[in-house]
């Protein structure tokens, strides 16, 4: 109580020192709203003591793969190197414990983040794995954070809207490395993409004390080959130092194969043993709301959060490996209120080329009107026509019951954007949401 009293008085004395008002996002860049972002994040960390400081600190970037990378990272982290704490847009975890994020953000608020890393302080833990976005970074979220290690996973397109255009996108996303190549306490470690042309680069500009290399399609220093994808999970070799080590997961797609390496190749710096750490990756389960999978009747079902126009077209297409004759049908829509709205036609471009049905829905509107969105979302889709190939169904409860009415044997089924969330967006404020409980609801109703 008054720690939540103390928190309100700070945040609202920023507020009024710096003319905080209702057009703040409008000015999310000024000189002012960034002083004021600044301090908040020091009053942060002098508030809780700078618990960060006693961590072994590891920070995940990038587009796609950050969530999956966190979790595969502090499982392997927990059994190989000391007890663990990580924060990813899923999950809190301390140790074996874990809780929901709910604050529908990625990175946590400078005084919620700095309050988690006390809290596992207090209960032992020694490492600590962050997801690092674009917006937490330009927002000085991890301010006095010193990290020990950088992590890369890809750089494509995403929230250009926020930033303005690519080039702030990846600069923002750069500043990880900056921040962590600055490290006070020693000793500095990176991991690259060699599969990313900014991987590349920024192996080639940075000096670290230590830094690797991983991918799946270049030499890199951790490099996948002969991958399987299966329904139920991934094949793999692993190769490093000239030895070769058979990888086994239950996280579907060859895309997951890389932030597993990205996770290993991080360890593999620490001292841990490859071939122990690969055989701890077949023990690991993967992240609510990426791929989870359900079967009914015949029809195979899927939830994931996918909701760029990268991540989208590495999950159709390993869906469509496995459709074995019968059809993949997807129930996708797009966040309101202009979120990275260019990048509408071309991800729902990507739904015309791969699926056989495409269902669209409510994803998030926000205050933006519902059939407005839905109509920038059919702009991109030119081979299907209303009622053959392409259904609008606004309420999302109604699009799922229809695909478990519509779905046959041998069919795939895709519910992509909304994944582990458990609320939705709307112009009434935040509703409970649960894709998981909907589609089990109607598949039990079917």
């Amino acid at each position: 109580m008054f720690y939540c009293l103390c928190r309100s008085l700070m945040k609202a004395f920023l507020k009024t020192l710096f003319f905080y008002d209702k057009w703040a996002p409008l000015r999310q860049h000024s000189s002012l709203s960034k002083l004021q972002k600044t301090l908040s994040a020091r009053l942060a960390n002098v508030w809780f003591g700078h618990p960060s400081g006693d961590f072994f600190v590891i920070g995940v970037t990038g587009t796609n793969g950050k969530t999956t990378t966190v979790n595969v990272l502090h499982d392997l982290l927990q059994a190989h190197v000391g007890k663990t704490f990580s924060v990813s847009t899923a999950k809190i975890r301390i140790g074996d414990q874990s809780s929901l994020n709910a604050s529908k953000m990625s990175s946590l608020d400078p005084f919620a983040l700095q309050k988690v890393f006390r809290q596992a302080k207090n209960e032992g833990c020694q490492v600590a794995v962050i997801e690092v976005t674009s917006h937490g970074l330009d927002q000085h979220r991890f301010e006095w954070i010193d990290f020990d290690m950088a992590i890369l996973t890809n750089i494509t397109n995403d929230h250009l809207e926020y930033h303005g255009g690519r080039e702030s996108y990846v600069a923002a996303k750069k500043k990880l490395f900056v921040q962590t190549a600055a490290n006070r306490k020693g000793k500095t470690y990176a991991v690259f993409p060699k599969d990313d042309a900014t991987g590349r680069q920024w192996y080639d500009e940075f000096l670290f004390d230590e830094k690797i290399t991983y991918g799946i399609a270049g030499q890199a220093s951790v490099m996948g080959t002969n991958i399987i994808e299966w329904v139920d999970g991934t094949t793999a070799t692993v190769n490093y130092l000239q030895e070769s080590y058979p990888l086994q997961t239950s996280l579907r797609g060859a895309y997951n194969i890389n932030n597993i390496l990205a996770a290993l190749s991080a360890v593999t710096m620490l001292g841990v043993p490859l071939e122990a750490a690969i055989k701890t990756v077949a023990t690991i389960q993967g992240v609510t709301g990426r791929m989870d999978e359900y079967e009914a009747n015949g029809a195979h079902y899927f939830i994931d959060y996918a909701h760029t126009e990268d991540a989208l077209e590495k999950t159709l297409r390993y869906l469509n490996s496995l459709k074995k004759g019968g059809r993949l049908l997807i129930l996708s829509g797009a966040m309101g209120d202009g979120r990275d709205k260019a990048k509408r036609p071309k991800m729902w471009a990507l739904l015309d080329k791969y699926a056989d049905v495409v269902v669209l829905a409510d994803e998030d509107p926000g205050s933006e009107n519902r059939f407005a969105i839905m109509s920038d979302v059919a702009s991109g889709i030119k081979q299907k026509k209303i009622g053959n190939g392409l259904f609008i169904l606004p309420q999302r409860r109604d699009a799922i019951s229809f695909l478990t009415r519509e779905a046959g044997s041998g069919d795939i089924v895709f519910l992509a954007g909304k994944g582990h969330e458990e609320v939705m967006l709307t112009q009434f404020g935040r509703e409970k949401w649960s894709e998981k409980e909907e589609l089990e609801h109607a598949i039990g109703s079917k």
